[in-house]
């Protein structure tokens, strides 16, 4: 437990891996890739992805260490830099055992290492792009979700005869970086008072949090408009039908709970929008899709739903509490502290 803890598994597990799987879920019902190739192809993207991941978050911890302490953050390693200088070896090291294994196809091996060397880029001085404003924000993008998800969608186009289709690449391109970017400046809001005090030079604390926010809005309609064409180009009617659902869902939770949808305005009675949707619903869409036409998708469902549980569960809490809501009459509440 002290490990994933250190690790950061869940910041980045679920938010992070979910996505990206549910991006490759959708490249395979593009290419009708069977079920035994998808298996494989799922698993060993999630193992390298996870190790990148890890490498990140220990990384982070190693070069933040100076800010971290300024500001007041809990130290995860507890002055232990011996401990965290091994994991991140470790992780190196396994990251070259993926790259060994990737050794015939350059261009997946270049894509698996560009996410490496963005968060280099990212943390480590004299570089260190996160104290340089947008550059910062940029990298962190290109090396959280943009690399990442092509990594995913390349991987099924190399490992399948058929050639994936350039405007659904485009799409997940765009969406992707677009998600990216929304997701770092939601984190620079998050930490704002805190890098203040050190004086971080974030994007946010270059620009202020209007200008982060008003770039974090434009993010997101590009981000709007690449998932609708990726849902356009996989003609997934289920897909769509979870979105509206997750739609009315929002509304209602609204109304019951006191929680609403952000763009980019962190808040404990806010969910940033989307998130959810493209943690759960998203892959389960797909997973579905597959099934009825391969039975055996069934197995990867369930496999998917048991590692990446906990969205879910909180979505069930959070339906249950409407629920007694509703039937007590109550009026809007948040529910933020019960998560």
């Amino acid at each position: 437990m002290r490990l994933i803890e250190r690790l950061r598994l869940s910041s980045w597990w679920e938010h992070k891996l979910s996505p990206v799987l549910a991006t490759l879920y959708a490249a395979a019902t593009l290419l009708s890739v069977p079920f035994a190739s998808l298996w494989r192809e799922a698993g060993f993207a999630l193992l390298a992805l996870a190790i990148c991941a890890s490498y990140v978050s220990v990384l982070n911890d190693l070069t933040d260490a100076k800010e971290d302490r300024a500001s007041g953050k809990p130290d995860r390693w507890n002055g232990s830099t011996v401990g965290a200088v091994l994991c991140l070896l470790a992780c190196i090291a396994a990251g070259i055992g993926v790259l060994i294994v990737l050794r015939n196809d350059p261009l997946l091996a270049s894509v698996y290492l560009l996410s490496w060397l963005s968060f280099a880029l990212y943390s480590v001085a004299p570089i260190r792009l996160k104290v340089r404003g947008v550059w910062g924000v940029l990298a962190d993008a290109c090396g959280a979700h943009l690399f990442p998800t092509l990594f995913a969608v390349i991987l099924i186009y190399h490992w399948t005869p058929r050639e994936g289709p350039s405007a659904w690449t485009i799409a997940v391109t765009l969406w992707a970086f677009a998600a990216g970017m929304r997701g770092i400046l939601w984190h620079q809001l998050e930490d704002f008072a805190s890098d203040e005090r050190i004086g971080l030079r974030t994007f946010a604390g270059l620009h202020g949090p209007k200008s982060a926010q008003r770039v974090g809005v434009i993010a997101f309609w590009v981000e709007a408009a690449a998932f609708a064409a990726m849902l356009w180009l996989t003609r997934n009617a289920l897909a769509a039908g979870f979105l509206a659902l997750y739609g009315l869902f929002a509304l209602a939770r609204r109304q019951l709970l006191g929680i609403g949808l952000a763009v980019i305005t962190p808040h404990p009675a806010v969910r940033m929008a989307m998130a959810e949707y493209y943690i759960v619903l998203f892959p389960l869409a797909f997973l579905l899709t597959a099934a009825w036409q391969q039975p055996l998708m069934l197995v990867l469902l369930l496999l998917h739903a048991m590692l990446f549980s906990r969205q879910s569960l909180y979505l069930v809490h959070e339906i249950v509490l409407m629920r007694r809501t509703g039937l007590s009459g109550g009026g809007s509440t948040t529910a933020a502290q019960d998560q």
